[in-house]
This record gives structure tokens, C-alpha cells and sequence, in this order.
């Protein structure tokens, strides 16, 4: 290998970007998140594939996918990216120890919480977090109760504590493409259980518009709910971003009331120490990452 080639490979943006692309599977999306443009993204793409000889991505559709070349380069490129956040973090940041017990809704805690806890543990290994998945009303009183020092959670009410919006998108209705459980009467549902912010804002727009349904499938997970679409056995109100092939985006066409947007609030604890704050900026940074809300439909089917 040449000394620009070695160079090239071992520039963290570079790294990001290979990154940005397999988790995206979109130039777009993978510059939104870098901070660069579309064009910027490909002229990178394409210097360094011409400097190994060998092609990193592939078009399926409209997803840009990873070649096997690209697989293999991802591992050395998440790895160093892992291998430099840790030593930074070795010297920059203090070292914080203690125990935060954090709170989340079961569809975001399989969902997010993963990366969530990755990305924390590379900079502050020492701070042991004790998981709990509820629902967001629960959530909510665990928090005035003081049972928990963080949560994420999304309900419209969040009492007389103050909460940061740290995402929010539009929920909409998903089917199966060329399904058809949406022409069922009444229309079969797969919801959240009761204190479910997606379950409400479904079940409240389909009694004004006078639609009728059925709760067909119910679970606290959201795989669980976009398994029964994929069954084509229910339709079910989902994130847009949940919203893939081989699922489709339903709407007025089919009948079904538009659906408004959800957010998801950070609530902390009143007087939260130092480890506390810590992994509240980590949620915070973690949720302005669009794909984390991301489901593996692939996990669902």
C-alpha cells in the first residue's frame, strides 16, 4: 500500500463517512450526519475505492449498500473510530463514577437504548446503569416518585416537571406493500398497550374520523407490532422513519385519518449528579443521530 493510500485510511472523517454510508444506506442521509454535502460524500467514496482497487458500495433500489469489501472495511472503520474515542476520552474526560438508574418505553429501549449504552460506556466505563423498560406513564411516575434519576419517554403529559425535547417525527399508518389488512372492516390494529403515546394518538384519530377498528395484536414492543404488519395481519401507527420496504406508507387513500407527530422527552431528576448529567448529554447527542430510532425489519420478519 502507498503512503497516500495509508494516509487516507486512517482519517477519522473517512472513517465516519464509511460508517455514515452502511448505517444510513444513503449518501444523503450519510452527509446529513457527517455534516457535508452529497457530493462531498461520493468524491470520498470514490478516491478511496480507487486507491484499494476494489468496490466499497452497490445500488439495491434506492439503498446504497456495502459490498463485501465494504463489509470488511466498516469493521476497521468502526474499530477506529472506537479505538479513538476511547483514547480522547482517557485524557479529556474526568473520571466519573457512581450508578444512574435510567428509564425507557419498551419500543425505544430495543431500539435506541443499545447505542445509547455503547456510546456511553466508550467514555465513562466506570459508571454502572441499571436499565428499566415501562411504559412512558409509568416512567413518568417512577420519575416524580424519584425511583428514577433519567428517562426517555413520550406521553403528552408530563406533569409539573420540566422535560427537553430531544426527538420528535411524524407518526403515520404502515401496511404491508400490496397487503390487505387495510381493507378489513373493521380494520385490525397492532398496538402499543394502554399508556402508549403511538396508541393513543391511532385510537383517538380513528374515533373522530369515525373509522372502525379492532385491536387485533397488542405488545409492548414495536418489532412485535411491525411483525404483524409484515404478516399482513394488521396495519399499525409507526414512526415514518420505521416506515421501509417491504413496508408501505397508508393514508388517506385507504381511508385512515392523518396521524400527528410524536416526541420523545428527556425528564431528569431533580439535583442528578455528575454521572447523571453525563449520560443526559450522551441521550441528547445519541437522539440528534435520526437513524436511531431506526428498527431491523430483517429482526421483525
Amino acid at each position: 500500500m502507498n503512503t497516500a493510500s495509508a494516509s487516507l485510511l486512517i482519517e477519522m472523517d473517512l472513517a465516519r463517512t464509511v460508517v455514515a454510508i452502511c448505517e444510513t444506506q444513503s449518501f444523503t442521509r450519510a452527509a446529513e450526519r457527517i455534516g457535508r454535502t452529497p457530493s462531498a460524500v461520493s468524491i470520498q467514496v470514490k478516491k478511496l475505492e480507487s486507491l484499494l482497487g476494489r468496490e466499497l458500495f452497490q445500488r439495491q433500489g434506492r439503498a446504497v449498500l456495502p459490498t463485501p469489501d465494504g463489509d470488511v472495511l466498516l469493521g476497521y472503520c468502526r474499530r477506529m473510530l472506537q479505538v479513538n474515542a476511547e483514547a480522547v476520552s482517557h485524557f479529556l474526560t474526568p473520571a466519573v463514577e457512581g450508578r444512574v438508574v435510567f428509564g425507557a418505553p419498551d419500543d425505544i429501549g430495543h431500539i435506541a437504548i443499545p447505542q445509547i449504552l455503547q456510546r456511553f460506556a466508550m467514555t465513562h466505563p466506570q459508571v454502572e446503569i441499571d436499565v428499566r423498560l415501562r411504559t412512558s406513564e409509568e416512567l413518568r411516575r417512577m420519575c416524580d416518585a424519584g425511583k428514577l434519576d433519567l428517562a426517555v419517554l413520550s406521553c403528552r403529559d408530563y406533569g409539573a416537571r420540566k422535560v427537553e425535547i430531544v426527538h420528535t417525527e411524524q407518526l403515520v399508518w404502515a401496511g404491508l406493500r400490496y397487503g390487505m389488512a387495510v381493507e378489513k372492516e373493521p380494520l385490525p390494529l397492532a398496538l402499543s398497550r394502554t399508556g402508549c403515546a403511538w396508541r393513543q394518538i391511532a385510537v383517538q384519530a380513528l374515533e373522530k374520523a369515525g373509522r372502525r377498528f379492532r385491536i387485533a395484536y397488542s405488545s409492548e414492543h414495536s418489532q412485535a407490532q411491525i411483525a404483524a404488519v409484515l404478516a399482513d395481519l394488521a396495519v399499525a401507527p409507526l414512526p415514518e422513519s420505521h416506515v421501509k420496504p417491504p413496508l408501505r406508507r397508508l393514508g388517506a387513500a385507504e381511508g385512515l385519518p392523518p396521524l400527528r407527530r410524536y416526541e420523545v422527552a428527556l425528564m431528569k431528576r431533580d439535583g442528578a449528579g455528575e454521572a447523571v448529567e453525563a449520560l443526559a448529554r450522551t441521550v441528547i447527542d445519541s437522539f440528534a443521530d435520526a437513524s436511531i430510532m431506526e428498527p431491523n425489519l430483517e429482526g421483525a420478519a
